[in-house]
């Protein structure tokens, strides 16, 4: 069995020294995370503990974990649609406070306006800040056609598949340029095959692209064919209990799945879910 490059938490992912030794800081250091929030009966419930987490500028990483352990919670904090209860949570050193115009987020569902064209839903935030030039425009009919959607622009939703609806909410948050893309199991509800076909064309977008990408998902496997990293999350009050680098090499494709050192990996994984459910049930 070859050793995984698996990165402890302690210690690993500490305090930014920025540029220390020469290095380049992390586009994105959460230190210290920390969210609760108060149910209705008044009773404090701790989503997230001690988070901590460097990213580098342009790095894919996969995001699993068990339901409820936060993971959609850490999504939404770096997002800036839910503030940290404590820690630091910066981009390019700058705390998170808000939603930033450089992230684009992708949800489970494509959540696209039924009553408006592709195109239009493309073109939605453009069209909320009363921005309707022709570059725009041409920039959305690019991303569509980018995302094999060239002759689906004047098509509505309730015509379009599950998957083609989840390109078109691609184009949506790549429409803002963003530099970090959040995704939160946009998959989770297509077919295998289409899922497949899906994890293909992510990486085809990513790889042109040049994003920093951050994608949330239960599926182990799908983990580590996106990812350069998977980080891995306990049950809930979510934290980090491992970071593997997936020591795989580039391009990926699905043929990929069926080496030894992928299926290693996502043994490795299953094994952390598994001592993971070990230590609930005996608690």
């Amino acid at each position: 069995m070859i050793a995984l490059k698996v990165k402890p938490v302690s210690g690993a992912y500490g305090a930014l020294v920025p540029n220390a030794g020469g290095s380049k800081p992390p586009m994105i250091h959460i230190a210290g995370l920390e969210k609760r929030f108060r149910t209705r009966s008044g009773e404090t419930v701790n989503a997230l503990t001690n988070v901590d987490l460097d990213i580098q500028e342009n790095e894919f990483i996969s995001v699993v974990g068990p339901s409820g352990c936060g993971k959609t919670t850490l999504l939404r904090i770096l997002a800036g649609l839910e503030g940290a209860s404590s820690g630091v949570i910066q981009c390019d050193q700058t705390q998170i406070t808000g939603p930033r115009i450089d992230v684009g987020v992708v949800f489970q569902q494509a959540t696209l306006l039924p009553w408006n064209t592709v195109l239009a839903n493309v073109l939605l935030s453009a069209h909320l800040k009363r921005d309707r030039s022709e570059a725009t425009v041409g920039r959305a009919e690019r991303l569509l056609a980018f995302m094999g959607l060239k002759d689906f622009a004047q098509k509505y939703p309730f015509e379009l598949s599950g998957g083609m609806q989840q390109r078109v909410s691609i184009c949506r948050a790549l429409m803002r340029e963003p530099r970090i893309l959040l995704m939160d199991e946009p998959f989770g509800a297509l077919d295998a095959m289409t899922r497949e076909a899906m994890n293909m064309e992510l990486m085809r977008v990513w790889s042109e692209e040049k994003k920093t990408v951050i994608f949330i998902t239960h599926s182990i496997p799908e983990a580590v064919l996106l990812g350069d990293r998977v980080v891995v999350m306990s049950p809930r009050p979510g934290r980090i209990s491992e970071i593997i680098d997936v020591d795989v090499g580039r391009p990926r494709t699905l043929q990929t799945m069926a080496t030894p050192r992928f299926g290693e990996i996502c043994d490795h994984i299953r094994n952390i879910f598994g001592a993971q459910s070990l230590t609930t049930t005996s608690l």
